[in-house]
């Protein structure tokens, strides 16, 4: 069993292989003439199930259920609300901090923590929670 920090580790590097996919497709996408929401939307649900799939193999291996579909299901709802916690971070910190609306890459920082924060513990605690 692996330990908290270490599956952390684990998570963040499945992560960033999530968005060099996340951002590869849309590139691909939008240069061949795809609009750039249908682009990100087959993106992300590649990437999400890139993420998932290293982390059932690496991450969370000794928590991954034979229900294999049914956690796909829950990492998909998770990461959709962790999209929403990453965005809605940036919106608030761009609209009410001058600092933020003057940096927004701070604020896209503060937003993937957050995001990463919460994605991390619902994968965790829900999706990969002990048999």
């Amino acid at each position: 069993m692996r330990s908290p920090k270490a599956e952390l580790v684990l998570f963040s590097l499945a992560g960033v292989a999530g968005f060099l996919v996340d951002a590869g497709i849309v590139w691909v996408f939008t240069r061949a003439g795809v609009d750039p929401l249908t682009a990100q939307a087959v993106a992300f649900t590649v990437a999400v199930t890139v993420t998932w799939l290293l982390n059932r193999r690496f991450t969370f291996a000794h928590r991954a259920s034979p229900h294999w579909l049914r956690e796909w299901l829950h990492y998909v709802a998770a990461n959709s609300i962790g999209a929403a916690v990453n965005n809605g971070v940036y919106v608030l910190l761009v609209l009410s901090m001058a600092l933020f609306s003057r940096e927004p890459v701070l604020a896209v920082a503060a937003g993937s923590l957050a995001g990463l924060v919460f994605n991390f513990t619902a994968s965790r605690a829900w999706v990969f929670r002990p048999h």
